[in-house]
């Protein structure tokens, strides 16, 4: 069930102005992966990006706004090739599921950015965090609000 990274990988190329002018900021957020609750648990949404900067924002807004983040492993040069293939340009999930799974999604995510971005990506992971029982929290507006306020 790994369809939704690709529209989010279809969505960062467009965001990031492979059709234009180039942003210096993508940020995505969705409900990607059921192990991202693994990774950081029910109350805090996985942060994965290529900035220390962006990634101390995000965390500090986190905590300013209640909606909690916790940073992922950033090591795309271990995460990209879970996704080789020999019959395809690439698969869409990992072949080692014990392998950063969250981490793994994100970088899928990011490599899809155009070639030569030199922006900042931020991917948010809240697929715990947005549910409770059988409903949604509502998670991930006031994070965004106290992050761009900023």
């Amino acid at each position: 069930d790994a369809e939704g990274r690709l529209v989010l990988g279809d969505g960062v190329w467009h965001a990031a102005g492979a059709m234009g002018k180039a942003p210096s900021i993508v940020l995505d957020m969705a409900t990607l992966t059921g192990a991202q609750g693994i990774a950081t648990g029910r109350r805090h949404a996985g942060l994965y990006t290529n900035s220390a900067d962006w990634e101390r924002r995000v965390v500090e807004a986190g905590v300013a706004s209640g909606e909690m983040v916790f940073p992922l492993l950033f090591a795309p040069e271990f995460h990209i090739p879970e996704f080789s293939s020999i019959v395809a340009d690439m698969r869409n999930s990992v072949r080692d599921r014990s392998n950063a799974q969250s981490s793994c999604a994100a970088a899928f995510i990011g490599d899809n950015l155009p070639k030569g971005f030199k922006g900042t990506h931020i991917h948010i992971d809240m697929a715990a965090p947005a549910r409770e029982g059988e409903g949604a929290t509502g998670y991930g507006a006031a994070l965004l609000f106290e992050l761009f306020r900023r």
